[in-house]
Formats: structure tokens, sequence, C-alpha cells
């Protein structure tokens, strides 16, 4: 009885999941299409569709052009870029012709994991008339038309006055329903939907599985299930503050993300690379079309590839197997990034106290809100907020699982013989290959982790090297985890080297020559120290928002440095104050004060060294590359602010730095969004400069001269 349940719930789930999938889906039309079509004797001059694809200023269209003595011409435009024409064909009008085409936006749906082939091919009664590699957009499930022009233009009329019909005799009339009958589109959906027929099938085996655990635990130990569980009210209550704080910089957070209209599924400029990489990735393949990168694309071999790692596209992958909001998913992937970076930030809190003050149930309610305010609030991770594109939203999503894997790994210090140093591998892989900074930090941590782990076998007598074979596994494992993102870039570009400029279109040879061709200099260590750790560069000004991010580090006081896109950058005592103070000044009190805290804050301060110098010596500093410190700042400020007795002078100062922070950060973040990066709609950089005149009205009664 109980396993006929379970293939029961198995099969049930798989066909309400198959109906929900295929109420709505219309597959590519590949391949040549063989249609039958009946010119009229139209008037000289008279351009009407056959197939038009995609929507009015990205869009696709087949015309047939009545050029007289009984002969037309068959065209080709895409949107923006022209095309080709055939030569006059002779018609008679009003009689069947056999007709072929193959035209490449037909295929081109969004999200299918079948490439198309930019080949256009008409074929009139056998001839090959036009044939040609043209230009096209990828187009949505519903948007080709039959003998309609729905989207305006000038390659063509509204409307095909003649007959086209499917070589079955069905006319061909209006959108893509038209096309495909439902024994039709249920076989195409077995092949061009497969990658939905797999998943559907791993989640019913997922829920067969999960009942028949379920059904079997309660037949076979009734009283597992008859343990107390926490409540959902007893959590709330438990972590309110926590959650309060969070949700408050999750709103301020969604507001300036979202330029305060909180759409959350809309289109960014220079959003939608990750959807194109996860459709690469469903054809087995690490290039994409150049519409997904354009200046930022890498040429090799003729094919275009992204520097920017895999995992936000493997994120992707469910969205873009089922279709939904395809290049249209940046801000809610950041603003998912973001809360998990307030989780993680938490759970590291909740360690240190339970770890350094094991008397104390949790955290007091002060520390979990100035904790929560600076990391959400007053921390490069708000800061990212300001643009939802592809930059911002590597950073952000590296940081979050860089913090979760330190989160993992000095669990695993504390019970070395756990299996936390596997969430700690995978995470701080992930966390490689969404940004790379932030993995090499949480994976040297892990590697330092399993080195400290290793010290007291090191030390006992007598010496047992069976002993040593898990440290040193898990050292191995984390040293290939980084190397991972040099294998990914070796099958990119068969070499090694992370990000090889060479093949980057904005990288003339001059510009190479600048830096030696190379990413890393030795000689930019200073320059990048001083930009990281103590350059201030902060400009007060009268116009609101009052403080700024000043002109960067003039590179003429660093003549040896190999420097290509220096940018204004807030140094971290100065940008993230309280969480400076924390990792560094207090962390240090705490070593010298509390044996347990020596473990996990030394750990994360030896990680952090060589990441800051593979930091400092790179070609480029700018604002947003400080978030690749945040996850150390967070872990280590974690164990800061647990492990003293706290007087309320140093809380106040806490406090004010935190508040500085917050400022300061808001400041630069709505400025930044407001003047200087590119891509933000023209109306939010005008609602900028009208808040700041009537801010400016109320404080100085009118606007100053000063920038």
């Amino acid at each position: 009885m109980n396993r006929l349940s379970t293939w029961c719930v198995g099969v049930a789930t798989l066909l309400f999941l198959t109906v929900v999938c295929f109420w709505d889906y219309y597959p590519p039309i590949a391949g040549p299409q063989r249609l039958g079509v009946v010119l009229p004797d139209a008037p000289v001059g008279t351009r009407e569709p056959l197939i038009v694809t995609g929507q009015a200023g990205a869009g696709e269209f087949l015309f047939v052009h009545y050029v007289g003595d009984r002969r037309v011409v068959f065209g080709y435009d895409s949107w923006g870029h022209g095309g080709p024409s055939s030569p006059p064909i002779p018609i008679t009008p009003g009689v069947r012709q056999e007709l072929e085409v193959q035209m490449p936006s037909l295929a081109a749906v969004t999200a299918s994991p079948e490439p198309a082939s930019p080949l256009l091919r008409v074929v009139v009664n056998g001839t090959v008339v036009l044939e040609a590699l043209v230009n096209f957009r990828r187009r949505g499930p519903l948007r080709a038309y039959f003998a309609r022009n729905p989207l305006g233009g000038t390659s063509c009329g509204a409307e095909f006055t003649g007959q086209l019909t499917r070589d079955d005799g069905r006319p061909l009339i209006g959108a893509t329903r038209s096309y495909f009958t439902r024994g039709e589109r249920f076989r195409h959906w077995l092949w061009f939907g497969r990658w939905q027929v797999l998943t559907l099938g791993l989640v019913s085996g997922a829920a067969a599985w999960t009942w028949h655990r379920m059904t079997f635990s309660r037949a076979t130990d009734f009283r597992a299930f008859t343990q107390p569980f926490p409540t959902v009210e007893t959590t709330l209550r438990t972590h309110r503050t926590f959650l309060l704080t969070a949700a408050f910089c999750g709103l301020a957070f969604t507001t300036v993300l979202t330029n305060g209209t909180f759409r959350l599924v809309t289109p960014e400029s220079f959003g939608n690379f990750y959807d194109f990489q996860a459709m690469s990735l469903l054809q087995f393949r690490l290039d994409v079309p150049e519409e997904a990168l354009s200046g930022e694309a890498f040429i090799y071999a003729g094919k275009t590839y992204g520097y920017f790692g895999i995992t936000p596209a493997l994120l992707r992958l469910p969205f873009v197997i089922f279709g939904v909001a395809f290049g249209e998913l940046s801000r809610a992937a950041m603003l998912v990034y973001y809360a998990a970076t307030l989780v993680g930030a938490y759970l590291l809190l909740l360690d240190a106290t339970r770890l350094l003050r094991p008397s104390r149930p949790g955290p007091p309610g002060w520390q979990t809100i100035l904790f929560t305010a600076h990391v959400g609030l007053g921390s490069t991770v708000f800061f990212l907020g300001s643009r939802a594109y592809i930059y911002h939203e590597a950073i952000l999503c590296g940081i979050m699982f860089a913090v979760f894997s330190c989160w993992c790994a000095l669990r695993h210090l504390g019970c070395p013989s756990g299996r936390w140093w596997l969430g700690a591998l995978v995470l701080g892989v992930l966390s490689v290959h969404a940004r790379p900074p932030t993995g090499f930090f949480a994976l040297t941590v892990l590697g330092c982790v399993a080195v400290a782990t290793m010290l007291p076998f090191l030390r006992s007598r007598p010496f047992s090297l069976r002993a040593l074979r898990r440290p040193l596994a898990i050292g191995a494992l984390a040293v290939a985890g980084v190397a991972s993102f040099n294998a990914l870039s070796y099958a990119k570009f068969r070499t090694f080297e992370g990000c090889p400029l060479r093949y980057n279109v904005q990288y003339s040879p001059k510009r190479l020559a600048k830096i030696d061709s190379k990413q890393f200099h030795v000689a930019n260590i200073p320059y990048g120290i001083a930009s990281y750790l103590y350059h201030p560069t902060i400009e007060v000004s009268p116009r609101f928002p009052w403080l700024y991010l000043a002109h960067e580090l003039p590179t003429a006081r660093f003549p040896a440095a190999k420097l290509d896109l220096p940018d204004r950058t807030m140094a971290l005592p100065y940008g993230m104050t309280g969480l400076f103070a924390l990792a560094i000044l207090v962390g240090a009190w705490a070593c010298a004060q509390l044996p347990a805290a020596r473990p996990p804050i030394l750990t994360l301060w030896v990680a952090f060294i060589p990441t800051l110098l593979a930091m400092a010596a790179a070609i480029a500093v700018a604002e947003r590359y400080t978030g690749d410190f945040v996850p150390f700042l967070i872990a280590a400020a974690a164990f800061g602010l647990a492990a003293p007795v706290w007087r309320p002078a140093a809380i106040a100062a806490l406090a004010a730095a935190t508040l500085w922070a917050c400022l300061l950060t808001f400041a630069m973040a709505i400025h930044y969004q407001g003047a200087m990066v590119w891509g933000v709609p023209d109306d939010v950089k005008q609602s900028y400069e009208q808040l700041r005149d009537r801010v400016d009205g109320i404080f100085l009664g009118r606007r100053p001269s000063v920038p």
C-alpha cells in the first residue's frame, strides 16, 4: 500500500506539472517550413507581409514586393539593420505557389535550448530565390505572425491580401497559435522542452521520495513526529529584532535598487548576460550571443565569451528552462542575494556569541540592530543596489556565497569531525564562479581552517600520518576550488589566465602595452593598499547629499604602478567604519583577552592578507570592488562584536560609527545612481536633480553654484 501511494503521488505530481507547463507552451518553428502561397494581383509598389516576428523596434519581416509585369521580389528586413532582397520573380496571380522558408527568428525563441542559424533561405517552386546570412533577434514564443504585421514600421503593410497556408492546407493567419495543433505542440515539447521534461521528472521523483520517507517514518517511528519543534511564532519572537531590522534594510535597498518604483522584474541595461549564459549552458556551450555583452565581449576563435563567472547563470537555469522573465531578473536576484547576506551575517553573529559568551542566550538587541544595519545600510552591500547590472550582481552574489562559506568553515573549525567543511567548499566554489576575489577569500578561510585543525595532530606524540588525511584533503580541495575558475577560463580561451585582456574588444595593443598585458603587478600594491586602507576620499559639499566620493587617488604619487582603471574608491576605515573597527581593533583586543576568540579571528586575518594583496596588485580599483572585502569584515566583525563586555561609552561610539557609515553609504549610492553611473533612465537622473534642488532650497534657500 505504501509503494502504491508513493507511485500515485509521483505520477499525480508529474501530470499536474505537465499540464501547467504545456498549457501555454509554444515551441520554436525550427528548420525549413513548407508553405503554400497564393499571390494576389496587387498594385505595383505594394509591400505585404508574409511572416513577421518580434516586437516594435526589434522585429524581423519577410515580405513580398509587387514590382509589376506579374513579378514580385521577396525581401527581408531586420529592424534597424535592413536586409537582402531576391531578384524579380515571375508569378501567376491566383495560383498556388510552393514556398519553403527558413527564417532565423522563427527558430530563435527566447530561452530555447536550440541554437538558431543566421541563414535566411526562401525557395519558390523548388528554386532558391533568396539565400543570405542575416541579422535577427530572439522572440517571445507567441511573437511570430503570419500574413499580418502588428509591429508597424515601414518594411511592409499591415496584412497580406493573398492566401498563406501550411503544406497540409490549413490557413495561416495571425500569431503563433494558428500554426500548431495540440498534438504538434506536445510532440515538440518533448524535444524542445526536454529540459522542462527532465526537471518535471526530477521534481516528481523528489515529491514521491519525500512522501515515501514521511509515511515510512510515521509507520516505523511515530515518536520522531511527536517531538516538539519550534513554532513559527516562537521563531519570529526569538529573532524579531533581526527580522525587523533586516526588513527595514531590505525596504531601503529595494527603494534604491528599483529607483523607487518597486518593480523587481523588469529589463535592465546590461542585465541579461546571465540569462544568455544559462541558455548557452543548456546547449552545453560557454559562448553567448553578441547581444549579451557588447563592449565587455571577449572574442576567441570567432566566438563571444564573458569573463563573468557562471554561478548566477546556474541560478537562472530554472527560469530559463521554463521561460520565465528572460532578461528581467537582475533586480530580483540582487534583492535575494542582499537578504541572504543579511541572514548569513546574523548566523555568524549568533555563532560568535555562543562561542565567546556561552552564558548569553543570544546577542543583545542593540548588537543585532547595529550589526545588521551596518551590514545592510552602511557597507558596500547597500552601495551595490545603486545599479542593477552585471558588475554589481556578480559582486553581491559572490559576497552572499562567501559569507555562508565562512560560516560553514568556522563551524568546521569548532567541530572538525563534522561535515561543515563540505558546505564551505561548495559555497566557496560558487562564490569563486560569481566573483573570484570573494571566493578566493572564502576558500582561503577553509584552507586556513584545515591547517588549524592539522596543528594538534602535528604536536601529538606519537605522530600519526593517518590523522592528517582529512585536513590535507580539505586543504587540497580548497586549492582545487580556487583553480576551478582558471580551469573554466581554459575551457573558454585555452589559457589558465582568468581574464585574458588581449581578447577583450576594448583593449587595443597600445592599452595592453601600458599594463604589459597583465591584470596584476606587484608595483601596484602600494597604490592599492593606499586606496583601500587609508587614503581619505571624502568630499563635503553644501549641495545635497552633502557627502561625496572625492576624486581618485593621484597615480602620479606612485610612478611605478601600472594601472588601467583607477576609479574613485572609499577606503575601508572611512566607508565601513564600524565593521572595520570591530574586525581589526576590537578583534585584536579579543585575541589578547579571550583565548576562544583567537582561532576564528586569526584564521580570518590570515585569509584576508592574500585577498588584500591580490586586490591591491590589480590594474583597477573602484568603489564597488570594496565589496570583495565585505565577507572578511562581516565575519571578523561578528567575533569582534561578540567578544567584549560593552560599556555605554563604547556602545555610543559604535552606534555613531554605524550611523556615519549608513549616511555616507546612502549619500554615495544615490549620487552614484543619479549622476555618475551609465545606463540609468533619464527620468531617474531628473528626479535626483529635482530632489537635490528641493533639499537645497530648504536648507540654503537657493541652489548653490558648487557641484
